[in-house]
This record gives C-alpha cells, structure tokens and sequence, in this order.
C-alpha cells in the first residue's frame, strides 16, 4: 500500500492551488503571462505538477489571464486535495483493520 501517491496528490493540489491564486493576483497586470500546471505522473505512483508559462494570446487588460479558467481550477483543485485525503483515509483504515486481524 503506497501511502506516498495521495500524499503527492495533496501537495500537488496545494501547488496548483497557488499557481491559481498567483494567475488571478495578476489578472490586471500589464504584460503578465498566465502559468499553468502540467501533471506529470511520479514513477511508483503519485503525481507532481510543473509550471508552464501560457501561450495564449494577451487579452484587453494587456495580459492572457483567462479568471473562467482560474476559477474553474479553483473548483478543480479543492476536489483533487479532498479525493486524495478521502484516499489517505481509506489507506489509513485499511492498515488499522489488518493491524487489527493480526493482533
């Protein structure tokens, strides 16, 4: 049992979490290039997020910093950190049962 992936998925939905708030701190900042989080999957199970800095091209305040897109991974993010707590929760239960069975 790998308690380190919903660790890893935790953390990663904390970093998204302040890309996110950095993207919407910055939504009228002239110039300012929105980042986005790409995951990437950890060898032996988890998952850790790389900054990448948009493309996308500048919209009407001078910057590409779309607030639907950062809301909607707002959303996104707090549902990823709950799914790997409920995770870690199982896990946790599971090795209470077993300690409980060989005891």
């Amino acid at each position: 049992m790998n308690v380190n992936a919903p660790l890893t998925g935790i953390r990663n939905a904390f970093y998204r979490q302040d890309i996110t708030a950095n993207n919407v701190a910055n939504i009228n900042t002239k110039g300012y290039k929105q980042i986005n989080v790409v995951n990437e999957t950890l060898k032996g199970g988890g998952v850790k997020g790389r900054a990448e800095v948009s493309r996308a091209p500048a919209n009407h305040n001078g910057n590409n910093v779309n607030l639907v897109e950062q809301a909607v991974n707002q959303i996104n993010n707090v549902n990823q950190e709950r799914a790997n707590v409920n995770v870690l929760r199982a896990q946790n239960e599971m090795i209470g049962s077993l300690i409980d069975i060989k005891a």
